[in-house]
Protein backbone atom coordinates (compact mmCIF):
# COMPACT_ATOMS: atom_id res chain seq x y z
CA UNK A 1 0.00 0.00 0.00
CA UNK A 2 0.87 3.50 -0.62
CA UNK A 3 0.12 6.91 0.95
CA UNK A 4 -2.35 8.67 -1.44
CA UNK A 5 -0.16 11.96 -2.22
CA UNK A 6 2.66 9.27 -2.60
CA UNK A 7 0.79 7.99 -4.93
CA UNK A 8 -0.27 11.01 -7.11
CA UNK A 9 3.30 12.51 -6.68
CA UNK A 10 4.57 9.32 -8.40
CA UNK A 11 1.89 9.59 -11.17
CA UNK A 12 2.38 13.59 -11.71
CA UNK A 13 6.04 12.42 -11.52
CA UNK A 14 6.17 9.36 -14.36
CA UNK A 15 3.89 11.64 -16.48
CA UNK A 16 6.63 14.22 -16.97
CA UNK A 17 9.33 11.75 -17.31
CA UNK A 18 7.02 10.01 -20.14
CA UNK A 19 6.61 12.81 -22.07
CA UNK A 20 10.70 14.07 -21.92
CA UNK A 21 11.59 10.85 -22.64
CA UNK A 22 9.39 10.82 -26.18
CA UNK A 23 10.60 14.71 -27.06
CA UNK A 24 14.26 13.55 -26.55
CA UNK A 25 13.40 10.66 -28.71
CA UNK A 26 12.30 12.86 -31.49
CA UNK A 27 8.74 11.38 -31.06
CA UNK A 28 5.70 13.03 -32.45
CA UNK A 29 5.51 16.55 -30.17
CA UNK A 30 2.81 16.00 -28.38
CA UNK A 31 1.66 18.92 -25.26
CA UNK A 32 -0.98 17.64 -22.71
CA UNK A 33 -3.74 20.39 -22.69
CA UNK A 34 -5.63 18.75 -19.03
CA UNK A 35 -5.01 15.92 -16.46
CA UNK A 36 -7.46 13.93 -15.05
CA UNK A 37 -6.35 10.76 -12.26
CA UNK A 38 -8.40 8.90 -10.35
CA UNK A 39 -7.51 7.03 -7.37
CA UNK A 40 -9.07 4.12 -4.62
CA UNK A 41 -8.19 4.93 -1.33
CA UNK A 42 -8.71 3.48 2.17
CA UNK A 43 -8.91 5.40 5.55
CA UNK A 44 -7.48 4.34 9.34
CA UNK A 45 -9.53 3.90 11.84
CA UNK A 46 -9.35 7.97 12.86
CA UNK A 47 -9.84 8.83 9.59
CA UNK A 48 -6.36 10.96 9.27
CA UNK A 49 -4.29 8.58 6.51
CA UNK A 50 -5.52 7.68 3.40
CA UNK A 51 -4.20 4.35 1.66
CA UNK A 52 -4.05 4.33 -2.32
CA UNK A 53 -5.47 0.29 -2.79
CA UNK A 54 -7.34 -1.00 -6.35
CA UNK A 55 -10.13 -2.39 -4.77
CA UNK A 56 -10.12 0.14 -1.68
CA UNK A 57 -13.71 1.60 -1.19
CA UNK A 58 -13.22 5.45 -1.45
CA UNK A 59 -12.48 7.05 -4.69
CA UNK A 60 -11.89 10.47 -5.56
CA UNK A 61 -10.96 12.22 -9.10
CA UNK A 62 -8.80 15.61 -9.47
CA UNK A 63 -9.16 17.30 -12.75
CA UNK A 64 -6.79 19.63 -13.24
CA UNK A 65 -5.38 22.08 -16.44
CA UNK A 66 -1.91 21.64 -17.60
CA UNK A 67 0.46 24.96 -16.67
CA UNK A 68 1.44 26.96 -18.76
CA UNK A 69 3.79 26.16 -22.38
CA UNK A 70 2.66 22.35 -21.52
CA UNK A 71 4.48 22.20 -18.33
CA UNK A 72 2.59 20.27 -15.59
CA UNK A 73 1.70 22.32 -12.93
CA UNK A 74 4.21 21.69 -9.87
CA UNK A 75 2.62 19.70 -6.98
CA UNK A 76 3.58 22.57 -4.26
CA UNK A 77 1.48 24.73 -3.79
CA UNK A 78 2.82 28.39 -5.69
CA UNK A 79 4.69 30.66 -4.02
CA UNK A 80 4.49 34.38 -5.01
CA UNK A 81 7.53 35.88 -7.06
CA UNK A 82 9.91 38.12 -4.54
CA UNK A 83 10.82 41.32 -6.20
CA UNK A 84 14.35 41.62 -6.91
CA UNK A 85 16.21 44.29 -8.34
CA UNK A 86 15.32 45.41 -11.73
CA UNK A 87 19.12 44.95 -12.95
CA UNK A 88 20.02 42.28 -11.13
CA UNK A 89 16.49 40.46 -12.02
CA UNK A 90 16.28 41.06 -15.71
CA UNK A 91 13.30 43.09 -15.76
CA UNK A 92 14.85 45.53 -18.48
CA UNK A 93 16.15 43.22 -20.56
CA UNK A 94 12.82 41.34 -20.61
CA UNK A 95 11.01 44.35 -21.55
CA UNK A 96 13.10 45.94 -24.11
CA UNK A 97 12.42 42.91 -26.34
CA UNK A 98 8.90 43.62 -25.80
CA UNK A 99 8.79 47.48 -25.83
CA UNK A 100 12.35 48.39 -27.55
CA UNK A 101 15.27 50.00 -26.12
CA UNK A 102 13.93 52.78 -23.59
CA UNK A 103 13.12 56.24 -25.55
CA UNK A 104 10.41 57.84 -27.42
CA UNK A 105 9.58 55.78 -30.24
CA UNK A 106 9.06 52.84 -27.05
CA UNK A 107 7.29 54.33 -24.49
CA UNK A 108 4.17 54.35 -26.46
CA UNK A 109 4.12 50.30 -25.85
CA UNK A 110 5.35 50.33 -22.49
CA UNK A 111 2.52 53.34 -21.50
CA UNK A 112 -0.64 51.21 -23.14
CA UNK A 113 1.07 48.11 -21.41
CA UNK A 114 0.59 49.61 -18.13
CA UNK A 115 -2.71 51.00 -18.87
CA UNK A 116 -3.73 47.54 -20.46
CA UNK A 117 -2.61 45.73 -17.12
CA UNK A 118 -2.65 48.21 -14.26
CA UNK A 119 -6.37 46.94 -12.81
CA UNK A 120 -5.37 43.07 -13.40
CA UNK A 121 -4.33 40.86 -10.59
CA UNK A 122 -1.07 38.86 -11.40
CA UNK A 123 -2.87 35.53 -11.97
CA UNK A 124 -5.73 37.60 -14.50
CA UNK A 125 -1.78 38.46 -16.41
CA UNK A 126 -0.88 35.08 -16.89
CA UNK A 127 -4.31 33.90 -18.11
CA UNK A 128 -3.81 36.53 -20.77
CA UNK A 129 -0.37 36.01 -21.54
CA UNK A 130 -1.60 32.09 -22.25
CA UNK A 131 -4.06 32.91 -24.85
CA UNK A 132 -0.97 34.52 -26.60
CA UNK A 133 0.22 30.73 -26.87
CA UNK A 134 -0.14 29.62 -30.95
CA UNK A 135 -2.08 26.45 -29.87
CA UNK A 136 -4.47 28.44 -27.24
CA UNK A 137 -8.22 28.51 -28.08
CA UNK A 138 -9.46 32.35 -28.49
CA UNK A 139 -10.69 33.94 -24.95
CA UNK A 140 -14.32 33.73 -23.64
CA UNK A 141 -14.77 36.73 -21.65
CA UNK A 142 -14.48 40.56 -22.98
CA UNK A 143 -11.74 41.57 -20.96
CA UNK A 144 -9.58 38.76 -21.38
CA UNK A 145 -9.99 39.11 -25.15
CA UNK A 146 -9.52 42.84 -25.08
CA UNK A 147 -5.76 42.71 -22.99
CA UNK A 148 -4.93 39.59 -25.10
CA UNK A 149 -5.87 41.57 -28.64
CA UNK A 150 -3.83 44.75 -27.07
CA UNK A 151 -0.26 42.80 -25.91
CA UNK A 152 -0.71 40.97 -29.30
CA UNK A 153 -0.06 44.41 -31.38
CA UNK A 154 2.59 45.21 -28.42
CA UNK A 155 4.55 42.35 -28.83
CA UNK A 156 3.97 42.41 -32.87
CA UNK A 157 4.93 46.51 -32.90
CA UNK A 158 8.13 45.93 -31.09
CA UNK A 159 11.16 44.47 -31.74
CA UNK A 160 10.39 40.40 -31.12
CA UNK A 161 7.79 40.32 -33.27
CA UNK A 162 6.78 36.93 -32.32
CA UNK A 163 3.79 36.62 -30.58
CA UNK A 164 4.74 33.42 -28.89
CA UNK A 165 8.18 34.74 -27.64
CA UNK A 166 7.41 37.53 -26.34
CA UNK A 167 4.39 36.22 -24.35
CA UNK A 168 6.90 33.10 -23.35
CA UNK A 169 9.57 36.02 -22.16
CA UNK A 170 7.00 37.91 -20.76
CA UNK A 171 5.64 34.74 -18.54
CA UNK A 172 9.23 33.46 -17.58
CA UNK A 173 9.51 37.54 -15.56
CA UNK A 174 6.35 37.29 -13.65
CA UNK A 175 7.66 34.30 -12.74
CA UNK A 176 10.50 35.92 -11.22
CA UNK A 177 8.98 39.12 -10.38
CA UNK A 178 5.42 40.50 -9.07
CA UNK A 179 3.51 42.45 -11.62
CA UNK A 180 3.66 45.64 -9.36
CA UNK A 181 7.15 45.61 -9.67
CA UNK A 182 7.07 45.09 -13.45
CA UNK A 183 4.77 47.61 -14.26
CA UNK A 184 6.83 50.36 -12.37
CA UNK A 185 10.32 49.21 -13.99
CA UNK A 186 7.98 49.78 -16.98
CA UNK A 187 6.80 52.97 -16.00
CA UNK A 188 10.22 54.66 -14.73
CA UNK A 189 12.26 53.16 -17.31
CA UNK A 190 10.21 53.62 -20.08
CA UNK A 191 8.19 56.77 -19.17
CA UNK A 192 6.01 58.77 -21.63
CA UNK A 193 5.58 60.44 -24.21
CA UNK A 194 5.48 63.65 -22.50
CA UNK A 195 8.58 63.03 -20.52
CA UNK A 196 10.89 62.08 -23.08
CA UNK A 197 9.77 65.01 -24.88
CA UNK A 198 10.29 67.46 -21.51
CA UNK A 199 6.56 68.01 -21.32
CA UNK A 200 5.69 68.76 -17.47
CA UNK A 201 1.62 68.48 -16.64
Amino acid sequence: MEMLNDAIATVLREMERGFAARRAAGGLPMTPERIRLTFNFSLDAAGQIARAEPDAPHSVTVEFKVGEWGQLQPVTAPVAPAAKPAVEGGIIPVLSQVFGVPGFDSSARATVFRETLADCSHDEVLAVLATLRPEATAPLDNATRLASHVLRGIIQSGPTKNVGQGARALVELLTQHPLAEVLRVAETTWKTHDDWLGIKP
